[in-house]
């Protein structure tokens, strides 16, 4: 047991002695980790935090006997406690959660390196028996990891029967929690009905869950390879708070790797993880195509386009409208506008930031606004009226784009799409008289 803990301190590759925040509650398990160390002090400095649940009777016991053990041995020691009145349903995960919280305060706040867990091989076994009765991801198969950011687990290959011999040995104080016999609990159920079955055909049961989670990090491994890789690939773009995914290539990938690309666009700020419902439900949106579709996913919206799938954090486009006098200049974070009347030029510029409009049923001012699902216009060149919605595909413009496209309108008739076409009720001709120059910058 010792030398395996040893090897696993190890791996962490630090030059330093490290300090770890012990995470006891008084059990066997955390008790044996907790002597242990204790005994080695050679590995690492240690604190201990006891987590009060407040859930079972034995709860204060427990907790005496941990802050006991610590001041008889000069270690320091903290106790966190959770309100657990408010739990109603999936109590297991609702505790571990707040646990971890607590648990991560005390740690920041004494400058501690890690939080170290007693998990062990059983637990291992338990909770990916857990997961794939629970159609876990992918991601989440690999079970326990063994190294989690700043939570460390070095006794994950180490057997129940080890941590037994060691308590039996050195005699360690514990206290078992009564909430540990209720089979109630799905964890319970498995330890105490399940997995003594599957040790009967498979007496070192630990060794092939143990090779399963090898094999799951391998392929996770992978996985994250390729992502990182069609991620730099000419496959995708980023521009302006939005990612530009080529759809007929990454519609062609395995699904595993179209979720994986996803998640690290959604994980760029908080780790971000798929329910299996949230899974099945981007698969539908995905494998449908729809042009024009969106799907909005941990506050980044995710369009599919014609020829690409955009994914951004910009979920509402801010309604534009405003009155732009002759002389005047509108300005915001996405763009410039200013107009004024002018002469008409020499030469017409292949310039899509201005242009040259008649002005002769101007009321001297300009409207500038969003464009609308109903506007209608008719652009220059061609005959009749046509949706700006429906030109805009014509042009290939992206849906993100769309919707931030701007209309410069007299009252309410659309002079110019700003940046992409003028009206043919506005073009100058030989006849005209009074002549308005219009610019358009965006940012």
């Amino acid at each position: 047991m010792k030398n395996k803990i040893i090897q696993n301190i190890q791996s962490l590759k630090s030059q330093k002695k490290q300090h770890f925040l012990l995470a006891v509650s008084g059990g066997m398990d955390s008790m044996v980790m907790l002597d242990f160390f204790n005994k080695n002090s050679n590995l690492a400095d240690i604190s201990v935090c006891y987590v009060n649940h407040h859930y079972h009777s034995h709860s204060k016991k427990m907790g005496k006997l941990v802050s006991n053990y610590c001041a008889d041995n000069s270690i320091s020691y903290f106790e966190s406690s959770i309100n657990s009145s408010d739990i109603k349903n999936n109590i297991e995960a609702q505790f571990r959660k707040k646990r971890y919280f607590e648990l991560k305060k005390v740690c920041k706040k004494i400058n501690a390196d890690y939080v170290v867990t007693a998990h062990h091989a059983s637990d291992q076994i338990e909770t990916i028996l857990m997961k794939i009765l629970n159609s876990s991801s992918f991601n989440s198969m690999r079970g326990i990891q063994s190294l989690n950011s700043n939570i460390f687990r070095p006794m994950l290959n180490i057997t129940k029967d080890e941590i037994l011999v060691y308590a039996k040995k050195n005699k360690v104080m514990h206290i078992s929690d009564p909430t540990n016999e209720d089979t109630g609990l799905t964890r319970n159920f498995l330890r105490k009905k399940v997995v003594p079955l599957l040790e009967k055909i498979k007496p070192n049961l630990y060794k092939p869950f143990e090779d399963f989670q090898n094999k799951t990090s391998d392929v996770e491994d992978l996985l994250k390879f390729t992502t990182n890789e069609f991620v730099k690939s000419k496959n995708m773009s980023f521009s302006q708070d939005i990612y530009y995914i080529n759809k007929e290539n990454f519609l062609a990938l395995p699904f595993l790797l179209r979720i994986s690309i996803i998640k690290k666009i959604l994980s760029e700020e908080n780790e971000f993880y798929f329910s299996k419902n949230l899974l099945a439900e981007l698969s539908a949106f995905l494998d449908k195509e729809v042009i024009g579709s969106e799907k909005i996913i941990n506050s980044t919206k995710i369009l599919m386009d014609r020829d690409c799938i955009l994914v951004t954090k910009k979920l509402d486009i801010m309604p534009i409208y405003r009155e732009v006098k002759a002389g005047e200049m509108m300005e915001n974070d996405e763009f410039s506008f200013s107009w004024n009347y002018d002469k008409k030029p020499g030469n017409f510029l292949k310039d899509p930031t201005f242009e040259y409009v008649d002005a002769e049923h101007f009321n001297n001012k300009l409207i500038v606004r969003n464009i609308s699902n109903n506007d209608t216009f008719s652009p220059l060149g061609l005959s009749g009226t046509k949706k700006v919605n429906q030109y805009l595909t014509d042009q290939k413009v992206s849906a993100f784009e769309k919707i931030k496209t701007i209309a410069i309108c007299n009252e309410k008739d659309i002079v110019w799409v700003a940046g992409k076409q003028i009206s043919n009720n506005y073009k100058l001709t030989k006849n005209s008289k009074l002549i308005a120059k219009l610019n358009f910058f965006k940012k």
